[in-house]
Parts: structure tokens; sequence; C-alpha cells
């Protein structure tokens, strides 16, 4: 072997360890740049948990106006309608539980005017509308819980691709 061999073989394998350490490098400064972005995500989700504190103690009944004007709402039929087709349009199992509300609400008024005990119906009613609200809670909370599972997958192909387009 001859020295100019020698040191072609050698300048050859300095170029590939240089290309190599700019691959690392360009990952490097891309992976820094992800990290930025995700503390600025970071930092974005804790100011908005400052901004909008969960407050404890005594607060303002809002469920209720809520409720009366549901109530007053969904007394009247042409709003009733209105109010059930933008429900069933968010949930359609929404829409039936507070069709069912309304029904078992008409059955105690019924009740009430025919002189009957409207306890149970009230009482039924009530554990109607909480089962519910429970399953329509669940449901969203599975719609939720989806929707962060394919973020996260998400995520993880376009790291995993930005990985791999830097080590190309």
């Amino acid at each position: 072997m001859n020295v100019k061999q020698t040191v072609q073989d050698a300048a050859d394998a300095l170029g590939e360890q240089m290309q190599e350490r700019k691959a690392d490098m360009k990952f490097d400064a891309r992976l820094k740049a992800i990290e930025r972005n995700l503390n600025q995500v970071d930092n974005r989700i804790d100011a908005l948990g400052k901004r909008f504190p969960r407050r404890q103690g005594p607060r303002f009944p809002l469920g209720l106006v809520v409720l009366a004007g549901v109530g007053y709402a969904l007394y009247n039929p042409s709003t009733r309608s209105k109010v059930l087709g933008l429900i069933g349009n968010v949930s359609p199992a929404a829409r039936d539980s507070v069709e069912g509300l309304i029904g078992k609400t008409e059955d105690a008024v019924a009740d009430a005017q025919g002189g009957r005990d409207v306890g149970s119906t009230v009482k039924d009613a009530a554990q109607t509308a909480v089962q519910k609200a429970k399953d329509v809670t669940q449901d969203v909370g599975n719609d939720v819980q989806r929707g962060v599972d394919r973020l996260s997958d998400k995520a993880q192909g376009t790291a995993a691709n930005v990985k791999q387009d830097l080590k190309s």
C-alpha cells in the first residue's frame, strides 16, 4: 500500500465522519427546536391555568340559572324544538335524555293537576336524568380520550418522521 492510497483512505474516512457529525448536529438542532416549541406550549398551558384558575368556595349558582333558562326554553314548543335540534346536533344521546326528561316532567305536571302525588314521578325523572347525564359524560370522556390518543399517535409519528428525515 502506498502513501497516496493511505492518505486518500484517511481523507474518505474523515469525510464520512464529518457528514455523520453534520447530520448529528442537524438532528440535535431540530430536536432542540422541538423542545423549545413544547416548552412554549407548556408555558401557554400554565398561563391559561393561572388565567382561569379553578375556584374554591362558594360560587354563583350558574347551574341553577342555566337550568331555569332551559326549563323556560323547553316550556315554549317552538323554542323546545329548536333547542332539541341544537342539542341533537351535538349529541343525539343528550337529545334523547332531554326528551325523556321533558316527558317525565309533563307526567309530573299531569299528576299534580290530577291531585295525585308527584313525588315518585319527580324522583324517577331525577334518577333518569342523573343516569343519562352520567352516560353522556362518559361518552364525551371517551371521545376526548380517543382524540388525545389520536393526537399522541400523530405526534409520535411526526417525531419519527422528523428523526428519519434528519438521519437521511
